[in-house]
C-alpha cells in the first residue's frame, strides 16, 4: 500500500442516465475566441482583507474553536477558511480521533501538498493577500496509518518566503511577481522572469530576513516518488524540492537539467509520468528557441542512479502553458493546446493575463513518442479542435489507435476563475471539465505517413450526461491498461468550489455522487484491497474540508457499494 499511498499527487484544488447521491458521514474525522485571459478584479483583494481581519488587519480575528464561522466570514462561502488566512502547523504528529473502523489491511504513509498560506500580516500592519488559488504558499501534509490508528502532521514548506513577504510587504522576485495580476500560475511563470535567462540554477534567488538563509521556491503541485527513493515536491517549472519522509523538511533542491544537460528550460509538467514496476519517471522541459517557438524535451530518469537519464526526443511548437502530458504502454502524448506563452511581452508587461494568449485556430497538437529507451523518438502528430485541460484521466492502445481521456474545459477561462477574489465573491461559476475520449487512430499508418503528416483526432464524451469532473484517479495497477472506472472532484453548476466526489463508469457513462452539505472533497486517492477481485474493490480516500466547522476531516468510502 505504501506505493499507491506515496506516488500520490496534488495538493495547491472535482449523460440519459439515473445518477445516484449517496449521503454519508465521515468514517475518520481528522469555446470563444479572444485575444487574452480577462483582467482580474484586482479591486476586490482590499475589500478581501477587510472581510477577513476587519480594520485591524489582525489574522488573530480568525476564528479558532472551529465551531462556527466569525463575523469577519459571515458574507464569504464556507469554504472560504481553506482559502485565507494561514493553516496551522504541525509539526510533530498528532494522533487524530477516528469514528469507525480503518480496515487493518491500510497501513503506510498518505502525503498530500497544496496552498495553505494566504494571507500574512507584515510588519507594517498590513495585510499581504495572494491574489490566486495557485500563488499561495505550499504546505506539505502526512498522514501516518498503522494498525487502525492515524496520525497527522504538516509542514510550510515557505516559511524563508513567508518571512520576506512579513518584511517587505511583497513576495521575492523568485517566487511570484509582486504585481497582483502576476501570481496567476505562480509556481510556473513567477520563476520564468529570473530564469529564463540563467536557466534553472537561479531559482535559489532570495534570503531569508530573519535567518539569512538562502530561500526556496513556491514548489507544492505534486508530490511523488524520484531517482535514488526520494521523496520529491514538483511544480510547473524545472525545479523539484527533495523533501525528509519522516519530518517533511526541505533537504535539497534539484533539476533536471543538472543530470539530464539535454533536458533544457525553465517550465516543467507538475503531473510526471510513472512506470513504479519499472521504476521510471517520464517528464518534459520547455526551452525557447531563438524566434520565441518553444523546444520540448521529453526524457526518462530511472530511479537507479546507476542507470544514466535518456533523451526521448526533442519536439518544436508553441510555447504553452501544459500541466501534464499521458502515457499509454509504449508511447508519450504531448499535448499543445492553444494557451500561448509570450515570454518577452511577459518579462515587459509583468502579467500573466494579458500575455497568455488563447488561439482556438491553432487547434491542439496531440506529440506522440516512443518511449522505449534507444526507441523512434517522435513518431505521429494528430490535431483537435481547440480545448484546454489540466489533467488526463488515462491513455491505452487499442488495436492500432491511441485513446486518451482527459477533462476538456472548452478554453482557458478557468484559469481567471480560480482568481481568489472569484472563487471567494461567487463573480463567475467555475467552468465545467466535460470527461472526453480523444481517439488518435490508425497509429501505424500515421508513423508511415511521418510526424510532419498531421492527422485528425476525433472524441466523444465518456460520460451519458455532461458534468464537471476534476481531480481524478483510477486504480492504480490499471494505469495505461483498459479500465472501467475513475473517481474525481466536481463542482455543482453555479459553485466555485468542489462540493462532491464523483465515480464515472466509463464503460456505461454511468455517474454516482457522493455529497454531505457544507463539506468540500480535495483530489480522491484509491487504494485495491489486497485480493480484491473486482476493479472498485478498495478504499476511497479524500481529505474534505468541513467549511462551517473550519476543520478538515479524512474520509474513506468503501467502494463498489460507496458508502462509508
Amino acid at each position: 500500500m505504501l506505493r499507491s499511498l506515496l506516488t500520490v499527487a496534488y495538493q495547491s484544488p472535482s449523460w440519459p442516465t439515473t445518477h445516484s447521491v449517496v449521503q454519508a458521514h465521515p468514517s475518520i474525522t481528522t469555446r470563444r475566441a479572444m485575444p487574452s485571459l480577462s483582467e482580474p478584479p484586482r479591486h476586490l483583494l482590499p475589500e478581501l482583507g477587510r472581510k477577513l481581519f476587519g480594520h485591524k488587519g489582525s489574522l488573530k480575528q480568525l476564528p479558532e474553536n472551529g465551531s462556527t464561522t466569525s463575523p469577519a466570514h459571515a458574507d464569504l462561502p464556507p469554504f472560504a477558511c481553506g482559502l485565507t488566512g494561514t493553516s496551522v502547523e504541525v509539526l510533530e504528529p498528532r494522533r487524530c480521533e477516528v469514528e469507525g473502523i480503518v480496515p487493518s489491511w491500510l497501513e503506510g504513509n498518505l502525503f498530500r501538498n497544496g496552498p495553505g498560506v494566504w494571507d500574512i500580516e507584515t510588519k507594517g500592519g498590513q495585510t499581504y493577500s495572494v491574489a490566486h488559488w495557485f500563488g499561495g504558499l505550499t504546505v506539505m501534509h502526512k498522514f501516518q496509518i498503522t494498525a487502525g490508528k492515524v496520525t497527522y502532521r504538516n509542514r510550510h514548506l515557505n516559511r524563508e518566503a513567508e518571512h520576506y513577504i512579513q518584511a517587505e510587504n511583497q513576495e521575492p522576485g523568485v517566487m511570484l511577481w509582486s504585481d497582483p495580476c502576476g501570481t496567476l500560475l505562480g509556481r510556473a511563470f513567477s520563476l520564468f522572469k529570473q530564469a529564463a535567462v540563467k536557466g534553472p540554477s537561479s531559482f535559489e534567488g532570495y534570503t531569508d530576513p530573519q535567518t539569512g538563509k538562502p530561500g526556496n521556491p513556491n514548489v507544492g503541485v505534486t508530490v511523488g516518488k524520484y531517482r535514488d527513493n526520494q521523496l520529491v515536491t514538483r511544480t510547473d517549472a524545472n525545479v523539484l524540492l527533495s523533501l525528509d519522509p519522516e519530518d517533511l523538511t526541505v533537504t535539497n533542491k534539484l533539476n533536471y537539467t543538472s543530470i539530464l544537460p539535454e533536458a533544457k528550460g525553465v517550465n516543467s509538467a507538475s503531473h510526471v509520468e510513472r512506470d513504479d514496476v519499472k521504476g521510471l519517471t517520464y517528464d518534459f522541459t520547455m526551452d525557447f528557441t531563438a524566434r520565441l517557438k518553444g523546444m520540448y524535451h521529453l526524457f526518462c530518469i530511472p530511479d537507479d542512479v546507476r542507470q544514466e537519464p535518456y533523451l526521448l526526443a526533442k519536439i518544436q511548437d508553441d510555447p504553452c502553458y501544459i500541466h501534464s502530458f499521458a502515457s499509454t504502454e509504449n508511447y508519450l502524448i504531448l499535448m499543445v493546446w492553444p494557451c500561448v506563452m509570450d515570454p518577452l511581452r511577459m518579462m515587459i508587461n509583468r502579467s500573466v493575463f494579458h500575455d497568455l494568449q488563447w488561439m482556438p485556430e491553432k487547434g491542439v497538437k496531440l506529440h506522440v513518442v516512443d518511449k522505449r529507451k534507444g526507441g523512434k523518438g517522435h513518431v505521429a502528430t494528430y490535431r483537435h479542435d481547440a480545448f484546454f485541460a489540466f489533467h488526463q484521466i488515462n491513455a491505452v492502445e487499442s488495436g492500432d489507435d491511441l485513446l486518451l481521456d482527459v477533462s476538456a474545459y472548452s478554453d482557458n477561462q478557468i484559469l481567471v476563475q480560480l482568481h481568489r477574489t472569484n472563487m471567494l465573491f461567487g463573480l463567475n461559476p467555475m467552468a465545467a471539465a466535460i470527461p472526453t475520449r480523444i481517439t488518435l487512430p490508425n497509429l501505424p499508418a500515421a508513423m508511415a505517413d511521418g510526424k510532419n503528416s498531421i492527422k485528425d483526432a476525433t472524441s466523444r464524451m465518456l460520460a451519458a450526461e455532461q458534468f464537471g469532473f476534476e481531480l481524478f484517479t483510477i486504480h492504480p495497477d490499471l494505469k495505461c491498461k483498459p479500465y472501467r472506472y475513475c473517481w474525481g472532484t466536481s463542482c455543482q453548476p453555479g459553485e466555485s468550489y468542489f462540493t462532491c466526489l464523483v465515480r464515472l463508469d466509463v464503460e456505461s457513462g454511468a455517474h454516482q455522487i457522493w455529497q454531505e452539505e457544507g463539506t468540500y472533497p480535495g483530489e480522491p486517492i484509491f487504494v485495491p484491497r489486497p485480493g480484491g477481485g473486482q476493479e472498485d474493490d478498495g478504499l476511497l480516500l479524500s481529505v474534505v474540508l468541513a467549511g462551517l466547522s473550519c476543520v478538515a476531516a479524512w474520509y474513506h468510502l468503501s467502494e463498489g457499494t460507496y458508502s462509508d
